[in-house]
Parts: C-alpha cells; sequence; structure tokens
C-alpha cells in the first residue's frame, strides 16, 4: 500500500434491544449476516443498560430491533430515543406515534381500510362491543407481542362485563383499551404480515391465530406470544391496502415497516395471489420492533441490509 492510499473507515451499525435478548432473536441472526457480507460492523445495543450520549463514539446509526420492553417503560424509551446522539431508524417521531395503538384511528381517518377500532381511556367511559360482532378483542394501546390481548363474547353479559373488567385494569394500569371486533378469518388463516423496507415491498408470512380459545398461546421470555408462521405470496389487494398504510405515516418513509392484514368477515376469505375478492383490513402497523420474519424469503436478509447501509452518510455507504 503506498502513502497516498487511505483507509476509509468501515460502517458502525447498533441493532438496539431487551436485556432479556442481549444478541436479538433468531430472525436477527440472518440481519447481523447479511450486513456483515456488505462491509458493515454490527454491535448489539440493550437500550436499558446503555447511556444514550456513549454511543457516538462506538456507532454511525442505531436500528431498534429487539427492545420489546419498552412497552413497560414507554416515556422512558422515548426520553432515551431522543437523548441518542446518534442517528436511529426508525425515527423517535414514528416511535412516539407507533408506540400507542391510538395510531389506528389516524389510518381510519386518513382512510385507510382497517379493523374497526374504538380506544377508551378513562374508566369512566363505557365498553359496548362492535356492533355486528360475534367476538371482539381487548387490548392494551400501549402493547406489543399479544400481551394483555383477551377475546370475548358479544352475546353473553357475563363476558361482556368480564370485557369491561379487562379494560378498567388496562386503563388504570396506565394503557387505553382497544376494542376491536374479533373477525372469523382469523382463524381461518387470513393474517398477512407485509414486509417492506425503505418503502418497497420484500415478503410476506401468514400468522397463524394467537388468541385461540382452544389452546393458548406460549409467552417467550415474558415478551410475546409465539406465532405460528409460514410463507405467503401478498396479493395485488393486499399490497394496495398496505401501501396505503405507508402513505398515512407522519413524517419520513420508515426504514422497516410490518403491515399486518387481515381479511374482512363480509369476504370470502382466499388468499391466492391470483385472488383478490377478499377485502383486506389493516389490523396492526408495526414500526418500532417487529419481527421480519427473514427466515420466509432468501433475499429479505439481504435487502434491509443494503437499505441500512443506504442511510448511512455517504462517505461509509457500503457497495
Amino acid at each position: 500500500m503506498t502513502t497516498t492510499q487511505t483507509h476509509r473507515k468501515a460502517a458502525r451499525v447498533g441493532l438496539a434491544t431487551c436485556a432479556a435478548l442481549p444478541s436479538g432473536d433468531v430472525d436477527d441472526e440472518r440481519l447481523t449476516a447479511a450486513l456483515a457480507e456488505i462491509g458493515v460492523d454490527v454491535e448489539w445495543i440493550v437500550w436499558s443498560d446503555t447511556d444514550p450520549t456513549s454511543l457516538v463514539d462506538r456507532i454511525d446509526l442505531l436500528v431498534l430491533r429487539s427492545t420489546w420492553d419498552y412497552v413497560d417503560r414507554r416515556n422512558e424509551f422515548l426520553d432515551w430515543l431522543n437523548a441518542l446522539n446518534v442517528p436511529v431508524l426508525n425515527s423517535p417521531e414514528i416511535v412516539k406515534w407507533n408506540s400507542s395503538k391510538t395510531y389506528m384511528l389516524d389510518l381510519e381517518a386518513a382512510g385507510v381500510p382497517v379493523v374497526p377500532t374504538q380506544v377508551l381511556d378513562s374508566v369512566d367511559q363505557h365498553l359496548i362491543p362492535p356492533p355486528g360482532a360475534d367476538e371482539f378483542v381487548v387490548k392494551p394501546a400501549i402493547g406489543a407481542g399479544s400481551r394483555g390481548a383477551q377475546r370475548f363474547y358479544s352475546d353473553d353479559p357475563d363476558d361482556v362485563e368480564r370485557a369491561r373488567g379487562h379494560a378498567r385494569q388496562l386503563i388504570e394500569a396506565g394503557s387505553p383499551a382497544v376494542i376491536q371486533p374479533y373477525l372469523r378469518s382469523v382463524d381461518e388463516g387470513s393474517e398477512t404480515a407485509l414486509l417492506y423496507f425503505d418503502g418497497t415491498y420484500s415478503h410476506a408470512a401468514a400468522k397463524g391465530p394467537l388468541l385461540r380459545r382452544d389452546q393458548p398461546a406460549e409467552l417467550v421470555e415474558g415478551l410475546y406470544f409465539a406465532e405460528e408462521m409460514t410463507h405467503r405470496q401478498a396479493n395485488s389487494a393486499q399490497r394496495a391496502v398496505a401501501e396505503r398504510a405507508l402513505a398515512a405515516i407522519p413524517g419520513e418513509m420508515p426504514l422497516y415497516a410490518r403491515v399486518d392484514l387481515v381479511d374482512d368477515d363480509d369476504d370470502n376469505n382466499n388468499n391466492d395471489d391470483d385472488n383478490n375478492d377478499a377485502t383486506p383490513v389493516v389490523l396492526e402497523l408495526e414500526l418500532i420492533e417487529p419481527s421480519l420474519f427473514l427466515a420466509f424469503d432468501e433475499q429479505g436478509a439481504g435487502r434491509i441490509a443494503r437499505a441500512i447501509a443506504q442511510r448511512l452518510d455517504p462517505e461509509m455507504r457500503t457497495r
């Protein structure tokens, strides 16, 4: 090497996680391998154990990955994000908006097809089961991994009263309560998670029903319920609804987004790629710490790795 040659500093990316998963989850192994392949150094950052002002000498960009415990310390987490002295994706503004499921009301107001959503933020508000629904769900507005979500019968007065008690507990614990009809199509396998990186569709996966009455889901590390996942190719109707949801996100386009869709119960449930008869609606929009289901697409990890690299300072981009 001649004296005129210079070394280009390697790009350094921090991946934020929680103390229970100091090296992320299995899904993240594909991401770290893909980043290493394009020459990006990776460091795992346990957010709750890290001084946010200490990162400037360690990394160039922080990417939120498995910070699933933030729901128990939301204000502390938001303060931590705002105190960071390095860029973070997704942005603190997006995280604040998406960290309460009241964002569903914003999506609905923007004309995005969504599962009908009520929000109760006071114990003085009276829970009324969603009209026309045989069953409904009560879940915390500030929550992740289906923790705190429960399913109730609309025509059973005792069950409705239990739902009201559950909503009251959620509100008293500090989270508004979200009420949504439980769509039968979920039990038939309609739930589909669409993954987007920098606004571009990457891949999709089918999610099995979590709130089963006959078989309670398993809680993993006390953080989220285990999901039954299979590959699915999203059809054009699903992608159209997902992209309407992305367009309604305030601020910049997120680095990553997962749009969870279900079929409206008024339609025939069929998820074949060539079938657009079913009307998909947004169940949730995941912009903070979603599983990316990289195992279901061989190119998925490479796509998000390149999207991360392209968000770095131009002089540190990998090719």
